[in-house]
């Protein structure tokens, strides 16, 4: 086609497109585009058959339209001592080395009305390394009232984010282990450098009738004590009190709920690896909906009143969609999945299972885009936070997908108005290394998809859906990083992809 005729094709096809780049909120909620909207079912199962997804080869993108750059601003905290640390360069104050997490167990007292948190966190691990004394937590600001080893009481310090635990004996290797932590206060409300669109992560208390979390990539620290970095992933069981008539999410699966006359304890378990940064509480008024997909994947949502009909619009494909993903990456790999919408503005989380979703974002680019979260992200993890544009590229890749699967013409024409705004407004920085301050850019964002579409044309489908599906089967449950990412990929080409990876990621 020629030039003149592909961009008025564009012109005309696609008005919405420019919405595409506009990333409303943070973290992993896109901008929602102008799609028409099918007539809403709400609460009720979803039966449509699913079809296997066609999949073509598509050219190389051309040039067209470029929709306005997103800047981010910078923000500096404080820098803990470096002795403790996961070992990511790109985020040396996350996490720390010496102990494995296998599970938390956390109690929560929340009240919206009262900007206070009542909590202890029980955290089961193992040594992992020789010679340890002391164990570090992230925890930033609360009061500690107690702190426990093995149901024992121990001494412990704090050095600026991190909580030292010193148990006064010697640590060897294969030990198993049960800190408790219990605490009080109200949460520290401090800007992350790595999220400068948002005041502060963290736990967040709404109007005196809501709360949310926000912990991407830093501020689980901010709420609960962990080792917050995504290469230490652990199961999870929540049991948070709220006051009566109001409803407390988390992820994973409702078990039991407790009720008196002036409280609800709601317990939440999860019992699948999950990252740090993903776990997720969310309260106030719900309305509880469920459905299945047409493969059998529960789908459970809490969505607060007035966002009903919009949501059951937004969400009217969802069944589909997650049997679609699945079919091309593997299955689904949790026991259930749903939405929990807030009230918020321009915020949207992948939280695992349990995604939170901003009342002003509801739509289905969003819906979309969070799910394929729950493979790109989640399932797999990404072992250094430098490594964005493996969760955003593909997640914002997968959206597009879906939204155009049955008409491969039109994806090749949104793929290369992306192509162009990226060529025209991308930043002068390496995909594969972003400034702190703008790990969420524009770029990470889309000129990972453009990336990540670039691979797929130079590896063929075949090639790519593949080594895509061993990608998950090998790495499900944990991280990988950008080479172990690329080796996967080479297996499956048969070919290597080592200058390919260095062009576009160096």
């Amino acid at each position: 086609m020629k030039m003149q005729a592909f961009k008025a094709k564009i012109k005309k096809n696609y008005p919405q497109i420019a919405q595409i780049f506009l990333i409303l909120g943070l973290l992993v909620g896109c901008g929602e585009t102008a799609v028409p909207t099918p007539t809403p079912i709400q609460s009720t199962p979803i039966s449509q058959a699913v079809a296997t997804p066609t999949l073509v080869p598509l050219p190389t993108a051309v040039p067209s339209q470029t929709p306005p750059p997103s800047a981010v601003p910078a923000a500096s905290p404080t820098s803990p001592p470096v002795a403790y640390s996961m070992g990511d360069p790109y985020a040396p104050e996350l996490g720390s080395r010496g102990y494995d997490v296998m599970d938390y167990h956390l109690l929560l007292a929340l009240d919206p009305t009262v900007n206070n948190v009542e909590g202890t966190v029980h955290i089961n691990g193992v040594v992992t390394a020789p010679d340890q004394d002391v164990l570090a937590l992230d925890f930033v600001g609360f009061t500690i009232e107690d702190v426990l080893w093995n149901m024992r009481p121990v001494a412990y310090s704090r050095q600026g984010d991190k909580l030292i635990v010193d148990p006064s004996e010697s640590l060897p290797q294969g030990q198993p282990f049960t800190i408790s932590v219990t605490y009080q206060g109200s949460p520290l409300e401090r800007p992350s450098r790595y999220v400068g669109f948002a005041a502060s992560v963290g736990m967040s208390f709404v109007d005196g009738e809501s709360i949310y979390v926000l912990s991407e990539p830093d501020g689980s620290r901010y709420w609960f004590p962990n080792n917050d970095h995504p290469r230490d992933k652990a199961t999870y069981r929540f049991e948070i009190t709220v006051p009566a008539g109001l409803t407390a999410v988390a992820n994973g699966l409702l078990i039991e709920q407790i009720d008196d006359e002036t409280s609800s304890t709601f317990i939440w378990e999860h019992d699948f690896p999950m990252a740090s940064y993903l776990a997720t509480v969310v309260v106030g008024e719900f309305e509880r909906q469920e459905a299945v997909s047409p493969d059998g994947v529960p789908l459970r949502h809490y969505v607060n009143e007035g966002a009903q009909t919009e949501f059951a619009a937004a969400t009217v494909y969802l069944g589909e969609a997650i049997d679609w993903m699945s079919d091309l990456f593997g299955p689904y790999p949790y026991e259930a999945f749903g939405f929990v919408t807030a009230d918020v503005s321009g915020v949207s989380l992948e939280t695992q299972t349990m995604v939170l979703l901003a009342n002003n974002m509801i739509g289905q680019t969003t819906v979309m885009h969070e799910l394929a979260h729950m493979w790109f992200g989640n399932w797999v993890s990404l072992d250094s936070w430098q490594q964005m544009w493996r969760n955003e590229g593909f997640a914002t890749y997968v959206q597009l997908m879906w939204e155009n699967r049955d008409d491969p013409e039109d994806f090749e024409l949104a793929m290369a108005a992306i192509q162009s705004a990226v060529e025209e407004n991308g930043d002068d920085f390496p995909l594969g290394d972003p400034p702190p301050a703008k790990l969420f850019s524009f770029n990470t964002y889309f000129g990972g998809a453009v990336f990540v579409h670039a691979l797929r044309q130079e590896v063929g489908d075949e090639a790519f859906f593949s080594g895509l599906k061993t990608y998950f089967a090998t790495y499900g449950g944990g991280t990988a990083s950008d080479d172990q990412f690329r080796e996967i990929m080479e297996a499956a080409y048969g070919q290597p992809l080592d200058a390919f990876f260095a062009e576009w990621l160096e």
